[in-house]
């Protein structure tokens, strides 16, 4: 028996070999077929985050060169994908947003530099007073994404699964409170896309859904795009999926080295606006090729629509994604892409008349390592145009070694340049930056990067609780205090965050302020009736019973 098992061990290990063999040497795609093929059964390696199933358009000067679709577009009754399979595009979305918003410049019903108010009569006036249309439209309103929702006592779950009205959706929106001050700073807002939607319904006196189907769907004569009911999209589209890889034991009976669920429900009429239609690569393709060649808007306002503003978003676009300039510095675009649970989507206006659309029903695909590969193969280039000299972040020794803040600086400088804007460290990279400099002692180098840190990046009050968590639970967990004391400067009026700071001072034992954080976030809780507010009352109780105990034994 010992020496079976002995076999079956050995005949799995020899195997993982040849497999892991089989994977190092296996030859590069040589085309977008071969590549797209590859991403749809990727094997233990997946450069894309999931297996590829959706479809696939690539043109060049007008000229579709290649189309394919992969996949299911329904895992229970094994229906494959085709070309005209429909999925939803996400914030693909506000591309025909901003284009509607633009044809009614065009016909003088609006004007980019009115205030919101104007428009919509029942939003506080911290908003409907100082917002303007150019700013809901190049993220500059001060408007939260979804998170700012949550920081109210709304989550994300809830919020998916209810149905509002235009009037009941924008009364949501009016209660969030503004990150920064209007025109001040970038923030990226599905909810301000939202108000546009609003914006269009009360100026037109028609839905979004028939306001998109008369300016865009039918002047296109688009056969599957659309803004459709909660029936439709269950019916008509392609079911969503998320995928998550998996390992050890699981990984032999998992199919392409992972689990793959179906997404979860999301009311139409909180996608809305901002992220809530359904098209085809086909389709996607013929607008791409009417907003290029000014048949629905002037050349002159087309120029307006696509001017980058702040980090380089225009209206509905973005102008030279600094992750796919990062691949390849030669290349300049247009793009913009979409997520949604359980899909993806992405269409990209290269400078050299490249076209790259893809759709897809799996969720947190990598785009750029998809569209920079396509890239290579439908101009036939080699893959050696990287940006260079980002130093090694592994430990202080290695960063040093590489060229430490000097390369870490110089290599965003260069990549700003390229992108046409200012590009920062990403918030991963600033955090590993300072975890390496804290293990190393090297403290005022971790102080100054979380000052720029703190005044430049502008921290949402999910990223704060993040570096905070990440440091509560590090060697140096003492540097989590900072994070979460400037979360509760920022966002006072957060349950969530006073809670956190709540549980850093029970870590470090100082229960009287713990006591003090968490009966601040009860308050809170309590008054938005906060979806978490059983867990604060718990997590108080427990400060105050550890700060009984410590005044007994006293």
């Amino acid at each position: 028996m010992k020496k079976f098992i002995l076999r079956i061990g050995l005949s799995i290990i020899i195997a993982l070999i040849i497999w892991g063999i089989f994977i190092a040497f296996k030859p590069e795609p040589k085309t977008i077929g071969d590549l797209m093929e590859s991403y749809e059964d990727p094997g233990v390696k997946i450069k894309i985050r999931s297996p590829f199933s959706g479809s696939v358009l690539v043109a060049k000067k007008g000229e579709i060169i290649f189309q394919e679709a992969y996949g299911e577009s329904d895992r229970v009754t094994k229906t494959p994908n085709d070309i005209d399979t429909k999925f939803g595009i996400g914030s693909v979305t506000k591309q025909f947003t901003a284009m509607l918003i633009m044809q009614l410049v065009e016909e003088n019903a609006i004007k980019l530099e009115d205030t919101i108010g104007r428009y919509i009569s029942y939003l506080p006036t911290d908003k409907a007073n100082h917002i303007t249309i150019h700013q809901l439209l190049s993220h500059t309103s001060g408007l939260p994404h979804y998170n700012g929702l949550q920081a109210i006592g709304m989550s994300l779950k809830d919020f998916g699964n209810t149905s509002y009205s235009p009037k009941a959706l924008t009364e949501l929106i009016g209660r969030t409170n503004l990150v920064n001050k209007p025109g001040t700073e970038f923030t990226y807002s599905s909810l301000g896309y939202d108000l546009l939607g609003v914006i269009l319904e009360e100026v037109s006196r028609k839905s979004y859904a028939d306001l998109l189907e008369e300016k865009i769907v039918k002047p296109l004569k688009l056969k599957n795009t659309g803004f459709g009911t909660n029936e439709y999209i269950s019916k008509e589209l392609a079911r969503g999926y998320s995928y998550r890889e998996v390992y050890g034991w699981d990984w032999w009976t998992s199919e392409h080295g992972g689990s793959t669920t179906e997404a979860p429900f999301r009311d139409q009429s909180t996608a809305y606006a901002a992220g809530g239609m359904h098209s085809t690569v086909m389709d996607l393709f013929l607008w791409s090729e009417a907003v290029k060649s000014h048949k629905l808007l002037s050349q002159e306002l087309t120029e307006v629509m696509f001017t980058p503003n702040m980090h380089g978003h225009s209206y509905g676009w973005v102008r030279n994604w600094d992750d796919v300039i990062e691949k390849n510095i030669n290349v300049r675009l247009h793009g913009h892409g979409g997520a949604l649970a359980g899909n993806s989507a992405f269409i990209a206006l290269y400078d050299d008349e490249t076209t790259i659309i893809y759709l897809s029903n799996r969720s947190n695909l990598k785009a750029e390592e998809i569209l920079h590969q396509i890239h290579l193969r439908a101009n036939n280039l080699k893959d050696e145009h990287s940006l260079k000299g980002y130093p090694n972040r592994s430990s202080y020794d290695k960063f040093e070694e590489t060229g430490g803040m000097v390369a870490l600086q110089d290599y965003f400088n260069r990549l700003s340049e390229y992108s046409g804007y200012t590009v920062n460290p990403s918030n991963s990279t600033i955090r590993g930056v300072m975890k390496i400099h804290l293990e190393a002692e090297k403290r005022e180098v971790a102080d100054s990067l979380k000052t720029v840190f703190f005044k430049t990046y502008n921290p949402d009050e999910r990223t704060l609780n993040e570096f905070g968590y990440d440091f509560l639970n590090s060697s140096t967990p003492e540097y989590a205090l900072e994070f979460f004391k400037e979360n509760t400067e920022r966002f006072p009026n957060s349950s969530n965050a006073w809670d956190s700071l709540g549980e850093a001072y029970f870590v470090y034992e100082d229960y009287e302020k713990a006591v003090d954080c968490c009966r601040k976030a009860v308050e809170i809780g309590e008054n938005v009736s906060h979806r978490s507010l059983k867990i604060y009352k718990e997590n108080l109780k427990n400060a105050q019973d550890k700060q009984t105990g410590n005044a007994k034994v006293d």
